[in-house]
């Protein structure tokens, strides 16, 4: 790959990052019903043209927001993993998910906003979150811990994920810690 095409490349990429970051924003401030291509090209100073050589329908936008949100979370996942003294060692896996939930819930609510977006469009569009969970969960339930433990810890997580995200404030940030800390102990335990 010649220079030029590399940065090309990373300059696509770039723009293709910040118009999915405009596109939560976005969702963020006006919700879900103001999410247009004609919004988004606004908020990330595009043309609508060029916004539309990257996502040529607002679904393909959707799409992309939802995949965007798994690799973020990914991401953190696998910092939180290599984090683990022994990623082998029992409930390791499951306490780097609790930890990368935890840290992508109070870091993302803009790229979260756009999983909003897609329920409130087209269920549909949520399949590779949904393929992402099973993934995840099959793990959870790989990790040495009873799969009933490691349910409850998931269901909790998402319990938690969603607390933060639709501000609901059925606990303060003290009892999310404590919360989070019980959960990492019930990754140890073997009740």
């Amino acid at each position: 790959m010649s220079d030029n095409t590399s940065v090309a490349t990373k300059k696509r990429s770039v723009t293709r990052e910040s118009l999915l970051n405009a596109a939560g924003e976005v969702v963020l401030r006006s919700g879900a019903d103001a999410l247009t291509l004609d919004a988004v090209a606004k908020e990330a100073g595009v043309s609508k043209g060029g916004l539309l050589y990257h996502f040529p329908s607002k679904d393909s936008l959707l799409t992309s927001m939802v995949e965007n949100l798994i690799e973020q979370f990914e991401q953190f996942l696998e910092i939180e993993t290599v984090r683990e003294e022994n990623p082998t060692a029992k409930g390791a896996w499951l306490r780097a998910y609790i930890r990368a939930t935890d840290l992508f819930d109070r870091q993302n609510a803009a790229i979260q906003s756009g999983l909003l977006a897609a329920i409130a469009k087209d269920s549909k569009l949520l399949q590779p979150l949904q393929e992402a969970s099973k993934r995840w969960q099959q793990k959870a339930y790989n990790c040495g811990i009873s799969p009933l433990k490691a349910g409850i810890i998931l269901l909790a997580m998402d319990g938690l994920s969603l607390n933060q995200l639709l501000s609901i404030s059925c606990i303060d940030d003290k009892e999310r810690s404590q919360v989070i800390a019980e959960l990492i102990r019930m990754t140890y335990s073997d009740d």
